[in-house]
């Protein structure tokens, strides 16, 4: 049986309210809690301060550098977490510095195994099968577009509200062209839960694209 426990969202809210709300749900009892910061998506600034004054009172800040630390240190960082946290920023040069590091392998197994993860953006598309519905460009000249795969579809974030909503369809009817795997597209105020096999939408809303014709509410 599936340990998983995720959140995953678009975006983190105002003062990354979402955000701490859902690490407070999967940190709850632990004492002294860890956070392992992955903001291996940013491309400049890192924001670790802006976010170890959030998690003020709430759990310790790590971060995991993949350019800086050795793999080893960031096993032995991913071994003494409570939780994993990858923010936003572009997901191919996540994905790129993940691979690189062999980290991907190890994150996806140790998120199987039962260590907590929370991600918005970028974070979230990582999850997927794939990450071939990123809104990102691909500077870095990624060339694996393999997800963690600890979610059944491919995930789509910032899933527009307004007209900008049928050029993001027709982007994604295109990918939904060569590919079988199904896509979820996260509206900006949706929160995506993932109890072991169980995926619910706990706030907001959330599109599918599955070839049933067009899309449909998840």
């Amino acid at each position: 049986m599936s340990k998983m426990r995720l959140e995953l969202m678009s975006m983190p809210g105002d003062g990354l309210s979402r955000l701490l709300a859902a690490s407070r749900e999967l940190i709850a009892g632990v004492v002294e809690p860890c956070v392992g910061y992955l903001p291996a998506a940013a491309v400049g600034d890192n924001h670790l301060e802006l976010n170890r004054a959030a998690f003020e009172g709430i759990a310790s800040i790590e971060l995991i550098d993949p350019l800086a630390a050795s793999r080893d240190s960031m096993l032995r960082t991913l071994d003494r977490i409570a939780l994993l946290y990858v923010p936003g920023g572009n997901t191919f040069v996540l994905a790129d510095r993940l691979q690189r590091a062999g980290l991907m392998v190890e994150i996806a197994n140790r998120v199987r195994d039962g260590l907590p993860y929370v991600g918005f953006s970028a974070g979230a598309v990582l999850c997927g099968l794939d990450i071939l519905n990123s809104n990102d460009p691909n500077p870095c000249g990624c060339r694996d577009f393999a997800g963690l795969g600890l979610l059944p579809f491919s995930v789509n974030v910032h899933y527009p509200v307004d007209e900008a909503r049928a050029e993001r369809d027709d982007t994604l009817a295109e990918y939904r062209h060569f590919q079988v795997t199904p896509v979820l597209a996260l509206e900006d105020d949706a929160l995506l839960h993932v109890e072991g096999a169980e995926i619910t939408l706990t706030e907001g809303h959330a599109w599918v694209f599955d070839g049933s014709g067009g899309r449909r509410p998840y």
